[in-house]
């Protein structure tokens, strides 16, 4: 064979052969407008999509309730939505009812739940708790008073983020000794309480409100 025939090869028909594509870069979004528009317009759908859910995921987020977690002293997990402090209206019916039981439930001696009544009960509301019962003690010592408190009816009269205005209406059932003589009585009450947050939570934990005042109607 001479040296200077060329040789041929025959390559088989098929496809040409596939050129690499540069990767995807800052660069290439500038110089291949092809690429760029199929890039821009991903963007825009992502962001039409998240425009029309994000309404949605907002109103779900304002419609769920947080929930709060307690431990109890036996070691069981309590889960409860969480309420705003003026829509909490069975926590203001029951610590009205415990401030009406520290109050008026009394022995010839002194109150029931005494130590209720310091718990619930900030200084001022406190002192003036004493003050009555100081000035129905000799009354309460002659006639060997017992008195228990009915509550007939608890109206709550205003709730804002840091107070509640509570008014309850009952009877006082009373059992005592006069003259040898034993007596029944029930006189009609009606007392207004102002209560707030309590500020001695770490201690008085049972007791998320506390008596500020309280008013004898």
């Amino acid at each position: 064979m001479n040296a200077d025939t060329l040789r041929t090869t025959h390559v088989p028909a098929g496809l040409p052969p596939r050129q690499s594509r540069p990767a995807p870069t800052v660069v290439r979004l500038f110089s291949d407008h092809g690429w760029a528009a199929r890039m821009w317009f991903a963007v825009a759908v992502c962001a039409l999509f998240a425009a029309l859910v994000e309404p949605y995921l907002v109103i779900a987020a304002y419609r769920t309730r947080e929930r709060v977690v307690i431990l109890d002293e036996a070691g069981t997990f309590h889960v409860s939505p969480l309420l705003n402090f003026e829509d909490a209206t069975q926590l203001h019916t029951s610590q009205a009812i415990l401030a009406c039981l520290a109050l008026f439930q009394k022995n010839p001696t002194g109150y029931d739940y005494p130590d209720l009544l310091e718990k619930m009960y900030l200084p001022d509301a406190l002192e003036k708790a004493k003050a009555l019962r100081s000035a129905q003690a000799a009354e309460f010592s002659a006639k060997q008073i017992h008195q228990k408190v009915e509550i007939q009816k608890i109206d709550i009269l205003q709730t804002r983020n840091d107070l509640v205005l509570v008014e309850v209406t009952g009877q006082l059932p009373r059992v005592g000794v006069f003259n040898g003589q034993p007596f029944p009585e029930a006189p009609a009450f009606k007392v207004r309480f102002t209560l707030v947050r309590n500020p001695n939570l770490t201690a008085n934990g049972r007791f998320p409100l506390a008596v500020w005042k309280f008013d004898l109607l």
